[in-house]
């Protein structure tokens, strides 16, 4: 009886409800898209600086990270058995990779470098640099170019060299003697985070081995790709068990400024949506306070036929929570709506801020992601704000007296 009074309580005023509902819905509409958006453009850089530069593992020899020694390998044969024999081994993509810090020359200039020795088809499955090769720049480490080697678009134009240049890496072997070897540019790659693309280079592993004098089968750097983020969270502690003696870290170890972005953006909502809510709530608080004073005589006929007090606060309670969340519902339909084609085609931003965001790792062309966590934060926090915003107006009307407020009738 008191949910369907309430109810109907509040259409008795259409014009002054229907603004109200209006205000919640458009606000939670842009809050909704707001949050989705920057959700949306943070998952995107971070699966692109994953999937370019990182892998969502890598292992190393507990020596490499430190100082890059040459010397500090592994054997490939060793960790391929352990992550062929692991219970998880079909959900990954693994590639074994040399890392070599040396000086790349042309005849114009020089380039400090990590040079990463590869397997092609291993990096393609596992690293998609070479997505970002044009058809114009050659592709990744060819086998019609004798001793390729793939350099970013920074490198090029620091070396002065184009597609099919000759360029010169010098490095220390493991015995301490330093060695030259020459490589023709077979592919230009530019991603999304120069930044990163800046001190990288490839070479096909077999092309700079004997170089390096070190055993058969030694790998410096073993990168894993799994399918998602929330795979590569539930792999990590496996990972760490199956080798506790030699350094596993994970993107989040890889890229902590990104992981801190993301884990920001789980607050965001809060934040953003509170900040909606902050500002609605004092129309909510004035409507209902006026509907409050204007049914002053109706509260207290209530009151004198034998409402209790009790009752009539729940009801101007529940009125309060009634409106505010059939707003809610509204705004996060109409955000939904216009996200679902945003979704799939992207928003393109170049238009407005061009690539100024590109050294950031972040795309021009923005998928914004709807969560269903971030949906019932949404509707938690409108359910507190509208009962927050009802104690004020619900308090004016208990302070009504009955008889006063009905001498008049």
């Amino acid at each position: 009886m008191l949910i369907r009074l309430c109810w109907k309580n509040i259409w008795r005023n259409r014009v002054r409800s229907g603004v109200i509902l209006t205000a919640i819905a458009l606000g939670l509409t842009a809050g909704t898209f707001l949050v989705s958006f920057m959700t949306g453009w943070m998952i995107d850089a971070a699966i692109t600086e994953i999937a370019n530069h990182h892998s969502h593992f890598q292992i190393h020899h507990n020596r490499f990270m430190s100082n890059g020694d040459i010397n500090a390998f592994l054997d490939r044969d060793a960790v391929s058995e352990v992550l062929s024999n692991s219970d998880f081994a079909d959900e990954m993509l693994v590639s074994y990779r040399l890392n070599i810090n040396g000086l790349l020359a042309s005849a114009a200039n020089s380039s400090g470098i990590s040079l990463k020795a590869v397997n092609p088809e291993e990096e393609i499955a596992v690293s998609d640099i070479w997505k970002f090769i044009p058809d114009t720049l050659g592709g990744f480490l060819s086998d019609d170019v004798r001793m390729p080697i793939v350099i970013s678009r920074e490198t090029a134009e620091k070396l002065k060299v184009r597609l099919r240049s000759r360029i010169v890496f010098t490095f220390a072997d493991s015995e301490g003697d330093m060695q030259s070897l020459a490589f023709r540019v077979s592919g230009i790659y530019n991603t999304p985070s120069p930044q990163l693309d800046a001190g990288k280079a490839f070479v096909r592993y077999e092309d700079i081995h004997a170089a390096t004098m070190l055993p058969q089968n030694a790998v410096h750097e073993i990168a894993i790709s799994v399918k998602d983020i929330e795979t590569s969270a539930a792999l990590f502690p496996k990972l760490v068990a199956m080798f506790p003696d030699i350094d596993v870290k994970d993107w989040k170890i890889l890229t902590p400024m990104m992981s801190i972005s993301l884990d920001y953006m789980k607050y965001a909502v809060v934040i953003y949506i509170s900040i909606f809510l902050f500002a609605l709530s004092f129309g909510i608080i004035n409507t209902m306070l006026m509907a409050v004073l204007e049914r002053s005589r109706e509260l207290g006929m209530l009151g004198a036929i034998g409402m209790s007090k009790g009752k009539i606060f729940r009801m101007i309670m529940l009125e309060t929570i009634f409106l505010t969340t059939l707003g809610s519902f509204v705004g996060i339909i109409l955000g939904a709506l216009l996200l679902i084609p945003a979704m799939k085609s992207g928003i393109d931003l170049a238009p407005f801020i061009g690539d100024s965001f590109k050294g950031y790792g972040m795309s021009s062309v923005v998928y914004p992601v709807l969560q269903l966590e971030m949906i019932v934060q949404i509707i938690v926090l409108v359910i507190v704000a509208s009962i927050l915003s009802a104690i004020y107006p619900a308090r004016k009307a208990l302070k009504l007296k009955p008889l006063e407020a009905i001498k008049e009738i």
